[in-house]
Formats: structure tokens, sequence, C-alpha cells
């Protein structure tokens, strides 16, 4: 039983760290329902302060949100190309 209670203590964060990563619109909309049941008015204080902490930064907007939507975020080129280095080559002598 013991370590059945350790493994999910390592996978479940490890699943929620995924979800993140993968899903990061569904994490923060998961995030910020539970912030506003949690901070509801009925709540007891110390639930509505935690819910209130829980709440997830405002996202940003625009080109420079790290969005990738309109692919204008990237650095202009800067007209020369670096080659790539062949590592195995190097190895061989």
């Amino acid at each position: 039983m013991a370590q059945y209670v350790v493994v999910a203590l390592i996978v479940i964060p490890c699943a929620f760290y995924a979800v993140g990563v993968f899903a990061p619109q569904l994490k923060r909309r998961a995030q910020r329902r539970l912030a506003l049941w949690l901070a509801a008015p009925q709540r007891p204080p110390a639930v509505r302060r935690a819910g209130l902490r829980m709440m997830p930064a405002e996202q940003s907007a625009g080109c420079g949100a790290g969005c990738s939507d309109c692919n204008n975020c990237a650095p202009p080129p800067t007209g020369k190309e670096q080659p790539l280095l062949d590592l195995r080559s190097r190895s061989r002598r």
C-alpha cells in the first residue's frame, strides 16, 4: 500500500506539470474554475483566501505574449545563416 502512495505522490504532480506544458489553456481554465469555486462568498475566509491565491495571473495579449499565433513574434533574420556543425566528423579524427 505504501508503494502505491509513493507512486501517486510522484505521478500526480508530474501529470499536472505535463498538462501545463502540453495544454496550458486547459490548465489555466481548470485552475481559474477551481479558484473561483473556492473564492465564492459563501465559503469560509481561509478557503476564499486560498482561492484568491490560486487564481492564475492574467494572460497578456498581442505580439510578445508567447502565443505563437501570428508568427510575428520571432526575431528578424540576421541575413547571415549559421552553418550546422557536424560533430560526428570531429570525433573520427
